[in-house]
């Protein structure tokens, strides 16, 4: 399970918020999202900050592993 999938458990889904509003947010396919989720592909730098913005975190809560940061306020 990927950092992003264990935040939306905890943060996103109590909300009643669904992957099919992520997704919405962000303007993709939500097959594209689920992939993201699942782990069976790595999301670009650029949609990773786009999605640290969305969600309103530090990029390295949800991704931890990448260079870059990008904190939200």
């Amino acid at each position: 399970m990927t950092d992003l999938k264990r935040y939306l458990i905890v943060n996103w889904y109590p909300q009643g918020k669904l992957d099919v509003d992520l997704a919405r947010a962000l303007e993709i396919d939500q097959s594209l999202l689920s992939k993201w989720l699942n782990g069976a592909l790595e999301p670009p730098i650029e949609r990773k900050i786009q999605i640290a913005k969305t969600l309103g975190v530090d990029s390295r809560l949800i991704f931890p592993d990448q260079s870059e940061v990008v904190e939200y306020d």
